[in-house]
Parts: structure tokens; C-alpha cells; sequence
């Protein structure tokens, strides 16, 4: 039978009362794939799974999983094959047990940092709430959320942000590199294996540098615990890489980016991987609204469009380019500029 009032292309509901309906989805899709998580529901759906199999294995009425599995399915977690349901092959490698790029844990450390303290938003706002307790951004939390970290980075951050230092003209000659706040040594891993010359020294945080060090310790490489803010390792660097790391200088960017342009050898690049708000401050969506807690609760440490290029070229660094790139985990900019050879 002809449909008699078929359906173009479908309209995206992000707009008008769509866009404050889909919002109410938010929490839901959330708490599915929280449940997902916990009862292994990806892992034995890596082949197509009959919904009453999949029930026996769970021990799980089969009617009421049924609904949730047809949930995933319209979340896109998972999908029909045939009469089954199966885990969408575009996430399994994220969420499968034992996978090099499984990111649950990722996952759940992100939430619980990105969530915290939403019950009492209107306090936040309003600048009544309770004392948030230790800074989120301290050596403890840097220590807690080092397995989440170090997932992050296998899974998606280091295959984004290698070829941000391997593209640049003077990736051949570089010899000596420093990695401010690497978090793991994930990519320090995927550079040696590219280039086993490289001289890289790793510098974070004394409890997150123990922790690199036991990960890397095949790997020949440096290892130094410090606080930016404090001291700097010694010695001259042809390429310092600071990625998403900066936020939290006590004396202002400029004041930082000038001590790591000390650090550079004659003709080294400082490499910064940050995102960049524009539009006063309202976009990109993916970091206004991914830190509006912890902006909240420990105040918005978020950099602005050309922030770091102009604290490049106050530090006396010269030559600057910047770009914009689109990760799975949202946009950033890319800021390098060199010390005068």
C-alpha cells in the first residue's frame, strides 16, 4: 500500500520544543549504558545473541530485557542481526573485556568527574552550595583517575594526537622531547616505536610519575615527578608537547608558557594541544557543557581562542601556526611556535 504521507529526509529534532525534548534522553541513554556496562551485556553480544538465550545467560526476565535491549538498539549501543541483537562493531573495541582500547574505565571516571555535584547545581550556581571538598585538579585526584587516563589514551587520545608531533618539519631532527602532564606513557610508547633515537623525558605529577614509571619501565625513557608550577626538568629540549595539561598555573598562562620557551633549545617547538572556547565562551558544546561542573565547583580553567598563541608570542616564540582538529573526544587547537635558532 502507497504511503500517503511519506516522510523526506528525516528532520533533526535539535531545535524549538525538539531540542528541549531530546535533552530529557541525556540521563536515560546514561543510565543504559551504565547498566549495560555492569552486567556484561556488550561482551556476550560480541556475536548476534536470541534475545531468550541472552535473558538465560543474564538471568533476566526475558520480556523486560527485551525492552532494554531494544533501547540499545535505538541509543545505537547495539543492533539487529536476524533475530538477534548484537553489539555495534563501532563501539565494541571500546567496551569489549580485554580489548587494547576498552574505555569503560575511561568512561566511568569521566562521568563521575563530569557529574559530580549535579543535585546541587542551583546551589553552585547561586554560590551556596557546600564546600566541594579537595580540588579536583590536584595530585590525588591526577593519582586516582590513572587507569581512566591511561585508557583514554590507548583507546582514542594517542592515535588523535600522534600525528600532531610526527607531521611537523622538524619531527626528523628532533632528539630530546619533554611531555608535560603525559598522564601515561601510551604515546611515549607508540613514539620509541617509531623512533627508538628519541631522548623522551616524562613530567608529572610525583604520585602519577611513580605510577608511568612502573607502566614504562621496558621502556627507555625518563621518568621525572614535579609540579610545573614549582620546577621544570633540567636541561634543553628540542620539542615540549603539552596536551590538555596547562590549566592549572598559579602565576598565569603567559608566566608558564615563557618558562617552558626557557626550556627549548635553539630552534625546539613548544607544541600545546588545548581546546580554544569561541563565541564567548559558548562553544564548543562538547567542553562549555562537558566542564560546566567542574567549572562550577573549582572554577572554569577552560582556554579561550588565541589564549595560547598569544602567550606563545609574549614568551618571544616565534614563527606560530595554529589549527583546529576534530577529535573523537571533540575539537581542539593545536598551537606550536619555536625559539629563535
Amino acid at each position: 500500500m502507497q504511503d500517503l504521507n511519506p516522510d523526506p529526509a528525516p528532520l533533526s529534532r535539535r531545535a524549538g520544543a525538539g531540542l528541549l525534548l531530546d535533552t530529557l534522553e541525556g540521563p536515560i541513554r546514561h543510565a543504559l549504558l551504565h547498566w549495560a556496562l555492569d552486567c556484561g551485556v556488550f561482551d556476550l553480544s560480541a556475536e548476534p545473541q536470541d534475545e531468550a538465550a541472552l535473558a538465560a545467560r543474564l538471568g533476566l526476565p526475558p520480556a523486560r530485557l527485551g525492552i532494554a535491549l531494544r533501547a540499545l538498539v535505538a541509543a545505537g549501543f547495539m543492533m539487529r542481526e536476524g533475530a538477534g541483537f548484537r553489539t555495534s562493531p563501532d563501539i565494541l573495541p571500546f567496551v569489549a573485556e580485554g580489548s587494547p582500547q576498552n574505555m569503560v574505565a575511561t568512561l566511568r571516571g569521566m562521568a563521575q568527574t563530569r557529574h559530580a555535584g549535579l543535585s546541587q547545581i542551583a546551589d553552585l550556581i547561586g554560590g551556596t552550595a557546600a564546600p566541594a571538598g579537595p580540588r579536583l585538579f590536584d595530585d590525588a585526584h591526577w593519582d586516582g583517575n590513572h587507569r581512566a587516563l591511561a585508557g583514554f589514551h590507548a583507546a582514542i587520545a594517542a592515535d588523535a594526537t600522534l600525528p600532531c608531533l610526527t607531521a611537523l618539519p622538524e619531527w626528523p631532527k628532533v632528539r630530546h622531547l619533554l611531555d608535560v602532564g603525559p598522564g601515561s606513557a601510551v604515546l611515549a610508547r607508540r613514539l620509541l616505536a617509531q623512533r627508538p633515537d628519541l631522548a623522551i623525558t616524562l613530567f608529572d605529577l610525583p604520585p602519577v610519575a611513580q605510577r608511568i614509571a612502573q607502566e614504562a619501565a621496558d621502556l627507555p625513557l625518563s621518568v621525572i615527578g614535579g609540579n610545573y608550577n614549582n620546577a621544570l626538568p633540567e636541561g634543553l629540549f628540542d620539542l615540549i608537547w603539552c596536551s590538555m595539561t596547562l590549566y592549572f598555573h598559579d602565576q598565569g598562562l603567559p608566566a608558564l608558557v615563557a618558562r617552558l620557551a626557557d626550556r627549548l633549545a635553539p630552534g625546539g617547538v613548544l607544541l600545546s594541544f588545548h581546546e580554544a572556547l569561541e563565541a564567548d565562551r559558548t562553544a564548543p558544546a562538547e567542553h562549555v557543557i562537558g566542564r560546566l561542573m567542574p567549572a562550577l565547583r573549582q572554577g572554569d580553567v577552560s582556554f579561550a581562542a588565541g589564549q595560547m598563541a598569544q602567550a606563545m608570542a609574549v614568551a618571544g616564540l616565534i614563527r606560530a601556526e595554529s589549527r583546529i582538529l576534530s577529535t573523537p573526544f571533540g575539537r581542539f587547537r593545536l598551537d606550536a611556535a619555536r625559539r629563535e635558532a
